[in-house]
């Protein structure tokens, strides 16, 4: 009889788990679903958070994180962030807001855990990092940056700076490349690039949960059959994320619903984003 297989390592348990940008949308499906990952949670936004879950294992902090001082109260005595905060889209604020909340106030962000001993940080980045690249082509991981606006820029940023604290102060990594977060896809771009609050949820826990990791790019999608991004098996392996939803499902009532043939916004990856204000030549991009 052979030796048995070796025990999967254990879910690793934060003592606190800190959640920026915890009264958003994707904050208030994670708040309960991260629920066990540690022994409290923290959960941090510039907007008032709903009331505590009473058992004590809660705990609300508020502020601007591009203030200063703000970011390194809020990751004090934090073992592990999953960092949402910031301006979440492309027409979500002017160039100086999106500057502010996603420029200076994720580098607060990622200084602070440095100078606190935070151990792992998950930064939700974007799809639109790769916006530009043609809709016809597969993109993974490695290809460079091609964003589709100034917030896709901002997360570029942000993976970046994730490296940098990864390389030079070993901080354990994982940037999250979210597809579209809806509870059901809305039109046909989002048959690809879809993921549901359940495989949102999971995605998160996995990379809470994980074994050690220097850095990892993954991209957050659902199990959907026209998935055109990819490259991160290796990293979905490591940190165990299968995700269980399909946009397929929902074809038939949002098939028809696709931008215009030949528009910028059916060229490329990032859609309608690269279509907002585009005065440039299609023909030009390859």
């Amino acid at each position: 009889m052979g030796d048995a297989a070796p025990a999967p390592p254990a879910a690793r348990r934060w003592r606190r788990l800190l959640i920026t940008g915890a009264a958003g949308e994707i904050g208030t499906v994670l708040r309960p679903a991260l629920r066990g990952c540690a022994e409290r949670l923290r959960l941090h936004d510039l907007r008032p958070i709903a009331p505590l879950d009473g058992c004590g294992h809660e705990e609300v902090l508020q502020g601007d994180l591009a203030e200063p001082g703000v970011a390194l109260a809020a990751t004090r005595e934090v073992d592990c962030v999953i960092h949402l905060a910031g301006i979440p889209r492309e027409t979500g604020g002017t160039p100086e807001a999106i500057l502010r909340a996603n420029l200076l106030g994720c580098h607060a962000l990622f200084e602070a855990a440095q100078q606190n001993g935070v151990r792992r940080v998950i930064f939700a980045s974007s799809n639109h990092v790769i916006g530009f690249y043609r809709a016809g082509r597969a993109v993974g991981t490695q290809e460079p940056p091609r964003p589709s606006g100034l917030y896709g820029a901002s997360k570029v940023f942000g993976e970046a700076l994730g490296r940098l604290y990864a390389d030079k102060h070993g901080i354990e990594v994982a940037c999250l490349r979210i597809g579209a977060f809806r509870a059901r896809p809305g039109n046909a771009r989002e048959l690809h690039a879809w993921i549901s609050h359940g495989d949102m949820a999971r995605l998160a826990r996995c990379c809470v949960e994980a074994p050690p990791f220097h850095f990892l790019v993954l991209y957050g999608l659902s199990n959907n059959r026209r998935a055109k991004w990819g490259g991160d098996a290796a990293a979905r392996a490591h940190v165990g994320y299968a995700p269980q939803d399909d946009a397929e499902a929902f074809a038939a009532e949002v098939g028809g619903i696709a931008p215009e043939a030949g528009s910028v916004a059916a060229q490329f990856h990032g859609g309608s984003v690269c279509e907002l204000g585009f005065s440039g030549d299609p023909a030009r991009i390859d």
